[in-house]
């Protein structure tokens, strides 16, 4: 099985369409084939320190123009009725729900009607909150679930939650990567999630601090932890016993 990883740009091009356009080139030549850029709420956008971190709509334009002509897909984070707006005419390929917006119903309704595949990011949330939520959504046959602790603290990530989410919501699973180092990465791969999501920055200016920087990926550093999650996949492979030998340890 191939292994899925979905890139994220997040904020990480800091509203710079400069930087933007070195991750989507950086994408459109990578072996990746999903990549996706997040919207934050209103009230972000309004703080004077977060107001330029909106990239323009032509971008997006040109980003999923791009991306369809390689056959690779562009996706959006979202989290606000308000902000989504402002981009939702767009054909955007798949879509993320931010953890805190998992219950936010209006949001919900408009992610229904593009009909295109949605990743929800659960964070912490509860049982409960995620059944209100696949309630909203109503059908699940576009539904995926993303298991994502938002902690530093070795104590608070539950990586076996993946197979649960799985087992518990029938639902394909996946694991979302924000932590400081990439061990949760290679323990998660014992859990099978179906696919994984990684924030992206970029080498080519160290000086710079990006939004998602602790937890983030280098762009020359996917295709080794790609290669690491393909190598850990075979060790934990069980091979069934050749029959002759086993026959002939029964005699």
């Amino acid at each position: 099985k191939v292994i899925m990883i979905i890139l994220e740009a997040g904020l990480n091009h800091l509203g710079k369409v400069k930087i933007a356009n070195k991750i989507l080139s950086y994408f459109l030549k990578s072996n990746s084939k999903h990549l996706t850029f997040m919207l934050h709420n209103k009230k972000f956008y309004q703080n004077s320190n977060n107001n330029n971190y909106k990239l323009p709509i032509t971008f997006y334009k040109k980003a999923i123009l791009l991306a369809h002509k390689k056959n690779k897909k562009i996706g959006l984070s979202v989290c606000d009725t308000e902000t989504f707006n402002e981009l939702s005419n767009l054909k955007f390929d798949f879509y993320k729900l931010l953890g805190i917006a998992i219950n936010n119903k209006d949001l919900i309704q408009k992610l229904k009607k593009k009909k295109k595949l949605i990743y929800i990011s659960l964070a912490k949330g509860s049982n409960s909150s995620i059944n209100k939520c696949l309630k909203y959504f109503g059908t699940k046959n576009k539904l995926n679930l993303i298991y994502t602790s938002m902690s530093y603290s070795e104590k608070d990530i539950d990586l076996k939650r993946i197979s649960y989410l799985k087992n518990k919501f029938h639902l394909p699973t996946g694991y979302g990567h924000h932590f400081k180092n990439f061990l949760p990465i290679y323990l998660s791969t014992y859990f099978k999630p179906d696919f994984y999501f990684f924030y992206i920055k970029l080498k080519s200016n160290l000086k710079l601090r990006y939004p998602d920087n602790d937890h983030a990926l280098f762009e020359n550093e996917i295709d080794k932890v790609k290669a690491n999650i393909e190598s850990i996949k075979i060790m934990l492979k069980r091979k069934k016993l050749n029959t002759k030998i086993k026959l002939r340890n029964q005699a």
